[in-house]
């Protein structure tokens, strides 16, 4: 995402009850937290005919992180968006009699449409929405939310996250409407063939299909970029999120169907050559599409791929094309694209739909997947250093069982979760503030360089805060502030963060009750709509808080 200029220009505290001692920038921890987190996998077995596998226990499974057996210390089975046999922490707290049932943030879900308009036919686009639009009506539930984004050599969020399923449907009968560059990609791919045919020598065919190699892997490097930037924005986002790619395009290979069409057309024409498929093998881009299925992980997201091309797929065999293709190409072609997309669904834990037409079906599999499912929780270690990890799950005595979960997972440092919660509130917005911190804005004041500056009151409850004792005559606290701003197109800055301790002497703590603590910070930002997302953390207890507020900046 492109980066606008908005930095924390001062940053300063003020005790509102107090006075303050003075501290360095970063002061040394308080504490030494003992960080014991539970990681969660979400697990979906299977049988040989594909149908869900209900009612295994904890004890059915095996788990393993970097081949090393890990005990399953939390555990429950989803059944038609139900948990039951818990174990461990619940994810749905007990409700006083009378009470209305809210869905926990575990169970919520969440579920993103991004529509690879690049590469898609508007046709072969159209029928897989047709599906689409039935799944959204028959399997989202009360609390569910849906988004849907699309992606034309830019990215665009046309349905920001919503429960309002008729809001997705419109959009998606929108849709229908746009042009689709894929039938460019098609007219170039075609516009390659002939060029190659018409090609004198071996070596002026291969100059053509390394051409068109580099611009389809220029294409693919935008679009991954793309995905990826976008699974990142949804890394702060609690709860069971998929992600349904639509697309024709991710070429495992980019140009492998040019040079496979050179060693036919080689043949016809007599070229010597024997490096033509050598040479199309330098444009394995396979780490690149190893890449969407690991941020995927990273942020807890797991993908369902449809290949939209279906069984005619590449396919260029049509009555308009003087000279057919030959299926070696045309396989080659197919394979190329539908490679990815099995190997970012099985990376994640999701599943595939290629070379097939039943659209339909593949949905169901997401509507089952969503409604049949188990969690199996861990306690990972202490370390926390943005560091990835192998994930492999068994289910003990069935090996006709298939098994699918995220392969990956990134044990995320305290920064990292932070920063991605509060971009995560800047386009999304949280309701999560169990410190229940405020935030006050000021007034805009114009720089030279048509900027404007800033300043905001963070408000922090002290009876929200954790204080430890540091000798007998005072107590000692802390927290970490982060903050990001958003201009009206959601050009986003950096996190900035801010560490900060608070000493109280100990025959004031007491008077603390019902008061709050006020640190100010000064931000700079552009001229007009700005959002501003804040987190702050407790240093002691770990607890969060975040607010979202909107700023015009204007004289």
């Amino acid at each position: 995402m492109k980066r606008i200029l908005a930095l924390i220009l001062a940053l300063a505290s003020s005790g509102a009850v107090y006075a303050q001692k003075q501290v360095d920038p970063e002061p040394p921890r308080l504490v030494e937290n003992i960080d014991v987190r539970v990681i969660n996998v979400d697990v979906v077995v299977t049988d040989r005919k594909g149908n869900p596998v209900r009612g295994l226990t904890q004890d059915d499974f095996e788990l393993l992180e970097n081949n090393v057996p890990k005990t399953i210390s939390n555990f429950y089975e989803v059944e038609g968006g139900t948990p039951k046999n818990v174990v461990g922490e619940t994810p749905a707290p007990e409700l006083a009699p009378g009470a209305k049932q809210e869905i926990p943030e575990s169970l919520k879900r969440r579920i993103v449409f991004y529509v690879d308009n690049l590469s898609l036919a508007p046709f072969n686009r159209n029928r897989v929405f047709e599906q689409m639009k039935k799944f959204v009506n028959d399997a989202m539930r009360p609390g569910d939310e849906a988004m849907i984004a699309t992606y034309n050599r830019s990215m665009k969020v046309r349905v920001p996250f919503t429960r309002d399923k008729n809001a997705i449907i419109s959009m998606l009968d929108s849709l229908r409407t746009e042009s689709g560059l894929g039938v460019a990609a098609k007219s170039e791919w075609q516009t390659t063939q002939d060029r190659i045919r018409d090609a004198q020598s071996y070596d002026e065919a291969s100059a053509q299909a390394r051409t068109y190699a580099q611009s389809v892997e220029h294409d693919l490097r935008t679009s991954v970029a793309s995905l990826n930037a976008l699974m990142s924005t949804l890394a702060g986002i609690e709860g069971k999120k998929v992600l349904v790619l639509t697309s024709e395009g991710f070429p495992m290979q980019p140009g492998r169907e040019a040079y496979y069409f050179i060693e036919e057309v080689a043949k016809d024409k007599g070229w010597n050559n024997g490096g033509t498929l050598l040479e199309g093998m330098t444009f394995d881009d396979t780490t690149l599409v190893q890449s969407v299925g690991r941020t995927a992980n990273a942020n807890n997201i797991t993908l369902y791929t449809i290949h939209a091309g279906g069984l005619i797929g590449s396919n260029d065999m049509s009555a308009e094309r003087q000279q057919p293709i030959s299926y070696a190409v045309t396989s080659a072609a197919m394979q190329n694209t539908t490679e990815s997309m099995q190997l970012m669904a099985e990376m994640t834990g999701g599943e595939a739909s290629v070379q097939t037409n039943n659209f339909a079906a593949a949905f169901q599999r997401i509507q089952r997947d969503l409604e049949s499912y188990y969690s199996l929780g861990y306690r990972a270690g202490t370390e926390r250093v943005d560091r990835q990890r192998y994930l492999r799950v068994r289910v003990k005595n069935h090996k006709d069982y298939t098994v699918r979960n995220r392969q990956t997972f990134v044990e995320k440092s305290v920064f990292a979760e932070m920063s991605d919660r509060v971009i995560a509130n800047l386009l999304y917005s949280t309701k999560d503030n169990d410190l229940k911190l405020l935030a006050r804005v000021g007034r805009p004041r114009p720089t030279d360089d048509g900027l404007y500056k800033v300043p905001v009151d963070v408000q922090i409850p002290m009876d929200s805060l954790t204080f430890v004792p540091q000798g007998t005559t005072e107590f000692a606290g802390g927290f970490d502030l982060y903050v990001a701003v958003a201009n009206k197109n959601n050009d986003m800055s950096d996190v900035a963060r801010k560490t900060h301790q608070i000493h109280v002497p100990a025959a004031d703590m007491k008077s603390t009750s019902g008061k709050y603590y006020t640190y100010s910070l000064e931000l700079l930002m552009e001229k007009g709509l700005n959002k501003i997302s804040i987190g702050v953390i407790d240093s002691v207890s770990n607890t969060t808080g975040f607010r979202r507020e909107q700023i015009i900046a204007q004289d």
